[in-house]
């Protein structure tokens, strides 16, 4: 079945939502990082109450290396169209979606940031499940 005729469309649809969120990521880690205590970002402390977490340091790192580094590379696979360019999507679409799981269950949800991610991380999941289509299509 053809499921897409113009996989350069997706894949740069794809790419573009992975930089966009990769990023973001990696802009927020760094940050999050350089100040571990939030207030560069405006994040307080109070939010780590009941996680495994005393400051922000290692989510920053994870945010900068699995959200933000992570996207990024994917972005770079599908605006090459490379074959496993869907599969970096779906992991890193559904990577998101977990992450924003685990942040919500640890301190708590209702910021419409988390909303939006989720959404993004939906689209990301949705975009790489179709990008594979089109790979196997083509096969």
């Amino acid at each position: 079945m053809k499921f897409y005729r113009n996989e350069k469309i997706i894949h740069n649809f794809e790419g573009i939502l992975q930089l966009f969120i990769g990023l973001g990521a990696v802009i927020c880690g760094v940050l999050m990082i350089i100040q571990p205590d939030g207030s560069i970002i405006g994040l307080p402390l109070k939010m780590l109450y009941g996680s495994p977490f005393n400051n922000f340091l290692i989510p920053g790192i994870l945010l900068f290396l699995v959200n933000g580094l992570g996207n990024v590379f994917s972005a770079i696979l599908c605006f090459k169209q490379h074959a496993l360019a869907g599969f970096s999507g779906i992991l890193f679409g559904f990577g998101l979606i977990i992450w924003l799981f685990v942040q919500v269950n640890m301190i708590g949800g209702g910021h419409w940031l988390q909303y939006f991610y989720f959404i993004l991380g939906v689209i990301e999941l949705c975009c790489g499940i179709l990008i594979r289509e089109v790979v196997n299509e083509k096969q």
